[in-house]
């Protein structure tokens, strides 16, 4: 039995597939899947949080945001998050948000530098619309560079434990080409 096939079985069973991307494949093909929706030279700009409210407002809110979508380019993504992410506990690993039943990505892309502006206004503005659904926790990956305000968000109660590594391991904050966490010596 493949890897997943008790869980996709009656799915392959059930018809034709248009992609059947289940199964084993190496780390660096993983990372090619998303190359055509961020192809060299695109702009881009990101918003994310996790989500506990899905209610009928919420979905609106998403359809009313998304609606004045100013790219053919943009995006927003709801992953569905519970199963083995939140089987494990939130000392665990230094990412410690593991309850949110969802994240929400809000990505523009665009081409035309002179549009900056108007994309940039545009996540920001369907990422604050969506706040009341949102908590103030987000996944790490999910941060664009202007969030460095946030990354105590990611790492919620393991923030101090990762300071301490940081501290001992990376006092000049040699690595800090990232959405970091500073050291305080």
């Amino acid at each position: 039995m493949e890897q997943g096939e008790d869980v996709i079985g009656p799915l392959r069973k059930f018809g034709t597939p248009a992609a059947d991307m289940v199964g084993p494949m190496p780390y660096t093909a993983l990372q090619e899947l998303s190359r055509e929706m961020f192809p060299p030279g695109r702009l881009n700009y990101w918003k994310s949080s996790f989500v506990y409210d899905l209610s009928d407002q919420a979905i609106d809110t998403m359809m009313a945001q998304f609606a004045g979508v100013p790219s053919p380019f943009s995006q927003a993504a709801l992953e569905q998050l519970g199963g083995a992410v939140s089987r494990i506990g939130t000392d665990e690993t230094a990412f410690s948000e593991r309850s949110a039943p969802y994240s929400l990505i809000i990505v523009s892309a665009w081409t035309d530098p002179a549009e900056n502006d108007k994309h940039i206004r545009w996540t920001r503005e369907f990422w604050e619309a969506m706040r009341p659904y949102e908590s103030e926790a987000v996944y790490v990956n999910y941060l664009d560079i202007d969030e460095q305000d946030r990354v105590r968000a990611v790492y919620g109660e393991t923030y101090e434990r990762l300071v301490a590594l940081k501290n001992t391991y990376d006092p000049t904050n040699l690595f800090r080409h990232n959405q970091n966490i500073q050291p305080t010596v």
